[in-house]
This record gives structure tokens, sequence and C-alpha cells, in this order.
């Protein structure tokens, strides 16, 4: 690793292991979990076009911002329809993205050599292994807050030079910041307390009140707004707020009283949380806990310690608040990922370099690392062919979802009140709409349908003329049934 590939040959090996970690299998699997969440909600912004609103069942959903939707539904015009491997698709390009910019990074400091370590490492986690690529958010939030982590590196480092120049990468950290905040509210966190944290130890927390990180986070913050004020216009004031709320509280505070506060275990969830991060993110977790040795620091010259110190300030903080917040879900940590990486990157290029002293026997750096990509790639294929195909098991949503769509017209709409099965209703592919009662449904001439549950069915049996069309289950298991209501 001592002398530095050509270029070619870095962009090569590393498009070649995004393709093989974030691109094969994309359509191996039917959508899981919330996978079919956000997919049908980016159905609805291409069927409606309205993009701004996320919309489920007819309903606006604000639980997140649009952002992932709207890359979901952009990545599926090609195909004017969502697919698996469109919804999927935003999460293995925010991947790559990502890989890109690790390999950038350490390029700068450390040269080629460390960039290509540091880009193959990135990915090679048990987190990675699940969320990229997905149809989920928690991908392309990690690119939006390695960018914004990444321009303020920059920033720090032009700090004392032209106005420009550190305005520049002020405006760039603060717009990946808007990027992440419209994607899933939480990327001002992380890089505040980043950011905080890295200036504090520096002594240089003058430079948040400077102009051109005021500006740069006026711009980010308009562009926030006009989103905010928008889509509330449209929905309502009292709609957002609420929805907004509703989400966000938990994951700050629960009180004492709420059966939610026992479930939670503050005490057990606290002590274990950071461990179960640190499980998600092997095998690089256990290296990076070397990087803690205060002779690590003092190994390095002081631009490459600036580096190490966004780590550090990136990883270690962000778990402390992380386990401090009520609702102890690893995947809220997910951006934490680059941080942990980077951290073992550069212990191991400090051992391969000989910077640090090995704490085993000298192997030879290359055998090493093609031995573990080998052995990631096996693990890659054995959770592509075995684990992704397994996981729906008995709930079969392509299945379900497919027979539904041959009970029910073409064109016609499906009603349902209080189920809640994305996973059927994606592959269903038609109009979905949620009713807050049976007095909703439509009161003209022509039979509607409805997907109801037993106790919905039997009360709705005493106010409509209804035939029963199919006994089925959810991909809970539990019992629902199709009905054709009429209006005679």
């Amino acid at each position: 690793m001592r002398k530095d590939p050509p270029i070619w040959f870095c962009w090569l090996v590393l498009s070649m292991w995004c393709a093989a970690l974030f691109f094969y299998g994309m359509a191996a699997a039917e959508l899981w979990r919330t996978e079919s969440l956000r997919a049908i909600i980016a159905e609805g912004m291409l069927r409606t076009g309205n993009w701004l609103v996320p919309t489920l069942y007819g309903e606006p959903l604000f639980t997140k911002p649009p952002g992932m939707y709207m890359a979901i539904a952009l990545c599926s015009l090609p195909w004017g329809e969502v697919t698996e491997f469109s919804a999927r698709l935003p999460s293995a390009l925010a991947a790559s993205v990502t890989v890109f910019l690790f390999y950038h990074l350490f390029t700068r400091y450390l040269g080629r050599a460390a960039g290509l370590l540091a880009g193959l490492m990135l990915p090679m986690s048990v987190m990675y292994l699940d969320k990229a690529p997905a149809a989920e958010i928690d991908m392309l939030q990690v690119a939006w807050v390695a960018g914004a982590m990444l321009c303020f590196l920059r920033a720090v480092e032009n700090r004392r030079r032209e106005f420009v120049t550190g305005a520049g990468w002020w405006l760039g950290a603060l717009l990946c910041v808007a990027g992440g905040f419209l994607t899933k509210w939480t990327a001002p966190a992380f890089f505040y307390i980043t950011a905080g944290s890295l200036l504090w130890w520096r002594g240089e927390l003058r430079l948040l009140w400077s102009r051109q990180h005021l500006l740069s986070a006026l711009v980010a913050g308009c562009l926030c707004l006009t989103w905010v004020v928008a889509a509330a216009c449209l929905t309502g004031w009292d709609v957002f707020v609420n929805t907004v709320l509703s989400e966000a509280l938990p994951r700050l505070w629960v009180p004492a009283s709420s059966p939610q506060h026992q479930r939670l275990s503050y005490g057990w969830g606290a002590a274990v949380y950071p461990w179960w991060i640190l499980a998600a993110m092997l095998p690089w977790s256990i290296v990076a806990l070397y990087s803690l040795r205060p002779s690590f620091l003092r190994a390095w010259d002081e631009k490459t310690q600036l580096l190490l110190l966004l780590f550090h300030c990136w990883a270690w903080p962000n778990l402390l608040f992380w386990t401090l917040m009520a609702d102890h879900t690893p995947r809220y940590c997910f951006p934490l990922c680059p941080a942990i990486a980077g951290l073992a990157a550069l212990v191991l290029h400090g051992w391969w370099t000989r910077r640090v002293p090995l704490p085993w026997p000298r192997i030879p750096p290359r055998r090493l690392l093609i031995s573990w990509l080998a052995v990631w790639l096996v693990v890659k294929v054995a959770f592509v062919e075995h684990v992704m195909p397994a996981r729906n098991g008995p709930r079969e949503p392509r299945v379900k979802g497919r027979l539904l769509a041959s009970l029910v017209p073409a064109g016609a709409t499906l009603y349902l009140f209080r189920i809640k099965d994305e996973g059927i209703m994606f592959y269903f592919g038609g109009e979905v709409v949620r009713l807050a009662s049976p007095d909703w449904l439509p009161s003209s001439g022509e039979p509607v349908y409805c997907i109801l549950n037993p106790a919905e069915c039997d009360a709705l049996r005493q106010q409509r003329c209804v035939r029963l069309v199919s006994h089925m289950h959810d991909e809970q298991g539990a019992p629902i049934v199709l009905v054709q209501v009429s209006n005679q």
C-alpha cells in the first residue's frame, strides 16, 4: 500500500466494488417492511404529480419529509412506475457516491492508496449489508450527512483564506444539511453536534458566527422553510404541525406516565444502545476503538490530525446524543457508519505504513485486504441469494397483492379503514384510499370494493349490502376480507 496506484485503477476497482455490493441483487426479492411504504408513497407522487406532500391512501403523511420519496419517483420515471429495482436505486446511488467521497477525502490527505483502502472498507459492515441497497431513507441520509461533513472539513481548512472559497464550502455543507433535513429531519443534529464538538476542541467556535456560515445557514434554512410553507399550505398547518410533533417528540422525550415509557426501558436501553450500534458496525467498530489511544493521534501530522478529529467528533458525541434519546433504534445512528469506517481506515493505514505498531505479527497488507474483500463478497452473495428471498417468508406480499388485483376491476378504487399493509397494497398496483368510516363511501350506483378486517366487515354488513369476494390474510397473518359494497 505504499505506492499509489493510478487513478484509473482506483476508479475501476471502486466502481466494480459498488456494482457488486450495491447493484447486485436489487430486484432479487420483494420489498420488505417499510420498503413498501416508501415505494407506495413514491408511486402516489408519480400518479398524482404532487411531489411536495407525501401521501398515503389519500392522506398526507409527514412522518418523514419527501426527499426519499421524490428520489424514488425520479428514478422510476424511465419505467413509468415504481418497481423493486427503481425503489432501491436511490440507496444504491447514494451508497456509491459516499464511497467515492471517501476515496476523494483520504486521497487528499494520505494519497490514492489510502483513498482506495477507505473506499473499499466503507461499505463492509453489517449495517451497510442490510441498508444498501434498500428502498429505505437511511442510505440517502448517510450520503447527505457525509457530504456535509466533508464540505465542513474543507471550510475549516479554508478559514483563513479568501472569503469566497470559505463561503463556498460552508454553502456546500449547509446545502447537504438541507438535503438531509428534507430526507429525514435529523441531518442538522448530526452536523452541528459534529461541527460544534470539533470547533470547541480546536478553540474555534467563533467560526459558527462567521459571515460565511451564517449566510450559508440562511440559504439552507430558506430552502427548507420554502418546502415547509408550501406543504403546510397545501394540507393545513394543523395537520403538518401535529404530524411532525407526533413523530419528533417521542424520539426526544416520553412522559414517565405513558405506556411507551415502560416499553422503552430507558436504563437498559441507554446502557445497551452503544454496544448495539458498535455491533451493527462490525467489523470496523472493533478496529476503530484502537484510534482512541492518545498515542494514535500523535502519530500523524497536523493536517491528518484534523481528519482524525473530524471522525472522532462525528462518531462519539453523536453516539452519546442518540443514546440519551428516548427511542433506541439502531438505524438512527446509521450516519455514524462513515465515521467509524474512517477511524478504522486510519488505523489500518497506520498499521500498514508502520506509523503505529502492529498488534499482531506482520501480515502482507495486500494479501490481508484481498482476503477480506473475498470474504465480504461471499457474505454479500449469501445475503442476496438466501437471506433476502427468505425474510418475507409466509408474508408473500407480491402473491397477495396480485390476487387482490385480479379480484378488483381495473381502474376501480379500493377503500380501507384501519388496515395497514403497504406491502400487499403496493403490489396491488391500483388506487387505494383510506376513509374515516363507512359513511364516507361513495354513494353512486356503482358498487365499491373494500378491504376490511372481520370486525369492520361485520359492522359494515349492518349498514350496507355487502357481498364477500375473498378471504385472505395480511402480511402478519391476520385475517382480512375483500368485499363488494352495493348502494342498492
